[in-house]
């Protein structure tokens, strides 16, 4: 980037030295050049970019005065006599702020030194073209003035554009780029889809289209990082050509983005409500789109509801949308923050107060009913396979054969799902955590163990939260006996010759993406599904044969971890005791697994089969110019887009005003808390047995999975964290801070990342060791660690900004450090 010039690669000769051509009146090296009324814009701005470290190719410059000489070019590229050159306009008007004449003049590409002054000629000629005449007349131009410009040509593997604000719809967080394989030519010219991604800050997300994959998310990441720095460069939003060959990264044009849509910031009003408010980070790191924001509301009055049943001593656990960011809060019974009283009248407290008599007569009474117990079983014999039911039909439909009366409908039917699937999520909520405490509750005081000790009697028994997995060591299995496809899985080709080398692999690939495709990486709806990631997905696959992944194996070694944790347990105790211990563990063994399986069912195929159906109504909005992009759909509430599928509400409006907002709120991000810490709760010593145990254990569990505050201190050579899975592992960091990042990691990396969801387990075949910034001994990231038996560390606090990418660590995860080793 600028101050830190490039080598040239082999095509380069150099700025200056014996093969250097010699300037004369006509033809100028473009290290030379320097006046755009002279050489033409886009001539002029490469040489200023090479001068100043830009990943530039030298060329010439053949200078407008020169058609009428006839100037004889050819001895002027003698130095790339072995190159194919490219020949290309450099117009004095063109690449304007106001008026880019893009594609108007001739380029001209694999020119031979024999075809030089042919080329050079039909390029000047170009400027006499009737689409030329009609653009300078409609903006009151003279006659053109046309210098051309000569390079060799690039050998690339990739090439393309890119825009370093978004020029459909304006939105200057984002860079957006294009790719096609070999020439950037084809992409001009119409020839080929791009392969698109938008980069935003370090997250790179492909965006949804035909085109096959040409770039992955680092790929694109130094595409924007080059546009970005242009654009810093030049002080305005920039439209760049790009190359990407062996030798690296070129920059071939450089021109400011015209006729930019203006997005300004819309300020989104900040009114924290009464209350102690925190962020929350785990579930949404980012703000939610206007479109998942609806689907998430519905948490707060699912978990009031599972507070009733439960008798649990406060209302809710609230999320509330402030200042457009997500924050959380216990709201006490009678909805308002009061102080603690003193321990000492506690009792008088719950025995005066009418509301607080009520609830916990309700938890005794939900105790004695085994509530939690029923709730767990009735998921496994009745919920489950509801859902699994309702899945199977909405994910076979075929959404582009529907009416629009017919689509509508099955929106309204994945709507439902999504809402569904928040309520019964939230209420299993309550039951899995009490029922794990109470587990923890009786190792501590029969055997003195700790949690994560506790925790070894339970590891292997979320099955469907690896199930994906298992379906990947099938596919690897099956590359493993193919070699063409292991050749090309290793070489991480794309997709097309992956699967091109094999039709019986090709098939069992697409029936993966059928049956496991269907999952949101995020719980925001705007986000890719897994089966959007072909390219991902055969990358795992590839990490999996590097790594050897066999399930059974850890199977095995997790089933004996329990069977011997079990059996420690047992010895020397008493009857009363065996007796109280068989009955927790076997009802945590119950729902245990019930904490990461119903994600599957209740969140994320849900949601994954809501976006497929937001998407086809947002292509249908799209094609009828209702919107400009698919993608514009997730700007709208399910409301608004329903109403316009129905009757042709223009929506660009609010889609522009959405923009706008999302862009004030990334740019304010909200405090870490609102409000008054209220103080730890009060003791709860003095309530009956059962009343005591339910809320208790359902506090201990939220603590457990939220782990506020927890986070350890970090020293000169190591970070603290919660141990949350046993193990030791040495390897390179790789920090991936979202799912636009998974095509990052290889394997054997520590990943480090701020919080995992549950589809993450996808990558822990692929990987040595877990570090997060948050969560605690029973967050996804921690209970799927212990699934596959990696060395985990959690609620580190900064291990996305303090590790980085390639630094050798060793993570242990039962001594809850990371160390810095190189």
């Amino acid at each position: 980037m600028p101050g830190t010039p490039l080598p040239p690669p082999p095509w380069d000769q150099g700025q200056g030295g014996a093969d250097m051509t010699t300037t004369t009146t006509y033809v100028l090296d473009l290290q030379d050049v320097s006046d755009p009324q002279e050489a033409g814009h886009k001539a002029a701005t490469l040489a200023r970019l090479r001068r100043d470290g830009f990943p530039v190719p030298d060329g010439v410059v053949l200078l407008p005065a020169g058609a009428d000489e006839g100037v004889d070019v050819t001895a002027a590229v003698r130095r790339w006599a072995d190159s194919p050159l490219a020949v290309r306009s450099s117009a004095v008007e063109e690449d304007l702020p106001d008026a880019s004449y893009a594609g108007l003049y001739t380029t001209i590409l694999n020119v031979t030194t024999d075809q030089l002054p042919t080329a050079v000629r039909q390029c000047w000629a170009s400027a006499s073209a009737e689409r030329v005449r009609s653009y300078r007349a409609a903006s009151g131009d003279g006659p053109p003035r046309l210098a051309v410009l000569i390079q060799p040509m690039v050998p690339a593997h990739a090439a393309g554009v890119a825009f370093t604000a978004d020029p459909v719809t304006g939105d200057r967080g984002v860079v957006v780029v294009e790719a096609v394989a070999g020439l950037g030519e084809r992409l001009v010219s119409g020839e080929a889809a791009p392969d698109t991604w938008e980069i935003r800050g370090p997250a790179a997300r492909r965006r949804k289209s035909g085109a096959s994959p040409v770039l992955d998310a680092d790929k694109a990441r130094a595409i924007a990082a080059l546009a970005l720095s242009v654009e810093e460069h030049e002080g305005s939003p920039q439209d760049i050509e790009w190359a990407l060959g062996d030798e690296g990264l070129v920059l071939l044009q450089a021109r400011p983005v015209t006729a930019l849509p203006p997005v300004a910031q819309v300020p989104v009003p900040v009114e924290p409500p009464p209350g102690y408010w925190t962020r929350e980070d785990s579930h949404a790191p980012v703000p939610w789109s206007r479109f998942s924001r609806v689907i998430m509301a519905s948490r707060t009055p699912a978990v009031r509801a599972m507070c009733t049943e439960l008798g649990l001593l406060f209302e809710a656990v609230e999320f509330r949308d402030i200042g457009g960011w997500e924050y959380i809060r216990i709201v006490p019974l009678g909805g308002k923050d009061r102080p603690v009283p003193p321990a000492p009248i506690v009792p008088l407290v719950f025995r005066l107060v009418p509301s607080l008599r009520r609830r916990i007569s309700a938890s005794v009474a939900a105790a004695r009913a085994d509530v939690t117990g029923n709730l767990v079983r009735r998921w496994h014999e009745e919920w489950q396979q509801q859902f699994a039911d309702r899945i199977t039909f909405l994910r076979e439909m075929a959404l582009t054969e529907l009416s629009d009366q017919e689509l509508d409908d099955h929106f309204a039917r994945t709507l439902a799902l999504a809402h569904d699937g928040v309520s019964v999520h939230m209420r299993l909520h309550g039951p899995v955590e009490i029922l794990l405490a109470d587990l923890a509750f009786t190792c501590r005081d029969l055997l003195g163990w700790d949690e994560a000790r506790t925790f070894e009697l339970l590891a292997g028994l979320s099955h469907a939260s690896t199930e994906p997995s298992r379906a990947l060591a099938r596919l690897a299995a099956l590359a493993q006996s193919g070699t063409p496809v292991r050749q090309q899985l290793e070489r991480r080709a794309s997709v097309d010759a992956v699967l091109g080398a094999d039709v019986v692999f090709a098939a069992a690939f697409a029936d993966f993406l059928r049956t496991h495709g269907c999952r949101a990486l995020r719980y925001e709806v705007a986000e890719q599904n897994l089966d959007e990631r072909p390219d991902l997905v055969l990358g795992l696959v590839a990490d999996q044969l590097a790594t050897g992944f066999d399930p059974s194996r850890t199977d095995h070694a997790l089933a004996d971890r329990r069977e011997q944790a079990a059996l420690d347990a047992r010895r020397g105790l008493s009857p009363p005791d065996r007796t109280r211990f068989d009955r927790a563990l076997a009802r945590a063994a119950a729902a245990y697994p019930v904490r990461e399986d119903n994600e599957y069912f209740t969140a994320s195929a849900p949601l994954a089969l809501l976006r497929r159906a937001a998407l086809e109504l947002g292509r249908r909005l799209a094609d009828r110019s209702q919107i400009v992009l698919p993608d514009d759909v997730f700007h709208l509430v399910p409301d608004e887009a329903r109403t316009a599928l129905r009757d042709g509400l223009a929506c660009k409006d609010i889609v522009t005003r959405a923009v706008g907002e999302r862009a004030w709120v990334l740019a304010h991000p909200g405090p870490a808390s609102y409000g008054k810490e209220p103080g730890p709760p009060p003791p709860l010593s003095s309530l009956p047995p059962e009343a005591r145990l339910m809320n208790e254990a359902f506090l201990w569990t939220v603590d457990r999975i939220l782990a506020p505050g927890r986070a350890g201190p970090a020293g000169e050579a190591a970070i603290n964290g919660i141990a949350a899975s046993p193990g030791s592992y040495t390897g390179p960091v790789r920090v991936i801070h979202d799912e636009s990042e998974f095509d990052r990691l290889r394997a054997g990396d520590v990943l480090v990342c701020p919080i995992t969801s549950p589809v993450w387990s996808v990558l822990f075949p692929s990987i040595g060791a877990l570090v997060t910034d948050t969560g605690g001994t029973l967050s996804h990231p921690a209970i799927i660690a212990r699934e596959y038996g990696i060395p985990a560390v959690v609620n580190t606090g900064l291990g996305t900004s303090v590790l980085q990418d390639g630094q050798m660590v060793t993570v242990d995860g039962m001594a809850g450090t990371v160390r810095i080793v190189s």
